[in-house]
């Protein structure tokens, strides 16, 4: 462990509303000098913004950190590098940084990819856990994600085995689903499971949207989209 650093933080901000972020999350962004957060391709930095209607953070140092979200491996690899290298040369200076992310840090987060390799430097790092997305999408839409003897899937959203997931037993989850929105819709309608998923985008943000059944589609929804597909014995349930 290297010695004299700051230590540092991959904080879960939840998926959009800021009332959803834990205590512990506010008191990390609350007492770390730095913040640092994600910035798409867009520009935008969806994280740092939830964590602001938590937390005052007018007198902290914002370290925007740019994430094109690429397909290819080796280029999101690189990017994690290059921002591990960005927030050393702040831990290297004796202060403490916070790293921002929406929803938790464990599920699809660059912050915990982040973390990964600055432990791998020797830096001391901590992860704040946060509600996730698809538990948050489950209690707008009023539904248990499971029961007591059936199993729950992840998967992303640009799944390439999207085929093999939804011929699974149990409730399916497909994460950061908007760019491929089109194509889980048509599979879902082949296996006539369209009007029994739902999906919510920005699940907590101001835009957010609800569709109770995965039919007749926008074409743009959003890339925090989340599509649950229930188990067939639960569908009918909600029917």
């Amino acid at each position: 462990m290297k010695a004299q650093t700051g230590m540092f933080y991959a904080v879960g901000v939840g998926p959009g509303n800021p009332a959803w972020m834990t205590r512990e999350a506010c008191d990390v962004l609350g007492f770390c000098p730095v913040i640092a957060a994600p910035k798409n391709a867009a520009g935008e930095i969806s994280a740092l913004d939830v964590a602001r209607g938590a937390v005052d953070l007018r007198r902290k140092s914002i370290l925007p950190l740019r994430f094109t979200a690429a397909r290819a491996k080796s280029v999101r690899n690189a990017e994690y590098v290059r921002a591990a290298g960005s927030i050393a040369r702040v831990l290297d200076a004796g202060l403490s940084v916070a790293m921002v992310n929406l929803g938790d840090v464990s599920i699809y987060a660059a912050a915990y990819y982040v973390l990964d390799e600055l432990r791998r430097q020797g830096y001391a790092t901590q992860m704040i856990p946060g509600v996730t997305s698809f538990s948050a999408v489950a209690a707008t839409l009023g539904a248990s994600l499971t029961d007591m003897d059936s199993p729950l899937h992840i998967y992303p959203g640009e799944a390439k085995n999207l085929d093999t997931a939804l011929e699974l037993s149990g409730t399916k989850v497909l994460v950061r689903s908007g760019k491929t929105i089109g194509e889980i819709a048509a599979a879902l309608s082949c296996r006539g499971l369209a009007k029994e998923a739902s999906m919510v985008t920005d699940c907590g943000m101001p835009s957010q949207k609800v569709f109770s059944e995965m039919t007749d589609l926008p074409e743009n929804v959003g890339v925090f989209s989340t599509v649950i597909v229930p188990e067939p014995h639960r569908a009918a349930r909600k029917k």
